[in-house]
């Protein structure tokens, strides 16, 4: 019998959106990224794609978002090499080819306490990203820094190693270790090693933003070399990265929603959060 192929090949999922990468394309390992940034096909989840962002342990790494972005976006081979200001747009984007371009929020007034629910256009959101541009540039003195965006499994250990280290100042002050005898030395002796532990994390992560220094005609791009010269550079240095890693930070989350109160009027701006569990919850 000629083999014709899989008769219910036609009932596959097609592309629902195609949109563009607000990276353009750039900050992207070579092979992770294949086909054209300006015009990415998005299709929408699978029955397997929902499983996966109700498994527990695959949230909390990472693996979960990393899996269904290579199942919703054929473009991106590695989904953990994907720069940080591309994961919000593609996740929303992933969002509208499932469920829709309309996500449905509920709020209480802070004022009257009225339960309110709105609907916020995805479709908008994708919009702002797509008007933003990285700016990694960073002059200080005869200085010139050039930061790159994080990917996304850089992103992520980061986060884990942060939570872990909160989570033990967290059981540390809820410990009886205080009531011991010695137990109030101990307690500040272990909450110094986790801020200095913190601190360094810190300190690791701006070093894997800089990409590069150029001073005069010279262009450092040694880990090492960065890494020694942060360590001891004077704290200005320190401080104008931290601020401008915090301004990209605030560019590229999603923008608050403003909104008005039904009932009494009152207007507020709400944050729209991409947590998987249940952003990606059935409409």
């Amino acid at each position: 019998m000629a083999n014709h192929g899989n008769p219910l090949q036609k009932y596959f999922r097609q592309p629902k959106i195609y949109i563009s990468l607000p990276s353009k394309g750039l900050f992207y390992s070579e092979g992770s990224l294949q086909g054209d940034y300006n015009n990415m096909p998005v299709f929408g989840m699978t029955g397997m794609d929902e499983i996966i962002f109700k498994t527990p342990d695959a949230l909390l790494n990472g693996e979960s978002t990393v899996k269904v972005l290579e199942s919703c976006c054929p473009y991106i081979k590695e989904g953990d090499k994907v720069p940080s200001i591309d994961i919000d747009a593609l996740l929303v984007a992933i969002r509208i080819a499932t469920y829709g371009e309309v996500l449905d929020v509920s709020h209480t007034c802070a004022e009257c306490s009225h339960e309110n629910d709105y609907e916020i256009s995805l479709s908008k959101i994708l919009e702002y990203f797509n008007n933003q541009t990285y700016d990694g540039k960073i002059i200080i003195d005869d200085l010139t820094l050039v930061l790159r965006p994080l990917n996304y499994k850089e992103v992520t250990e980061f986060n884990i190693e942060n939570f872990k280290l909160q989570k033990m100042l967290f059981q540390l002050n809820q410990s009886s270790m205080s009531e011991e005898e010695g137990g109030e030395e101990k307690i500040k002796s272990i909450q110094a090693n986790i801020y200095k532990t913190i601190s360094e994390i810190q300190v690791k992560l701006f070093i894997s933003s800089i990409e590069s220094i150029r001073v005069g005609n010279e262009l450092v791009e040694d880990v090492e070399y960065i890494s020694e010269w942060l360590q001891n550079s004077e704290r200005g240095f320190f401080q104008e990265i931290k601020k401008k890693l915090e301004k990209n930070k605030e560019i590229w989350d999603i923008p608050k929603q403003h909104i008005k109160c039904n009932n009494c009027e009152h207007e507020t701006d709400i944050a729209v959060t991409l947590d998987p569990s249940n952003f990606f919850g059935k409409k």
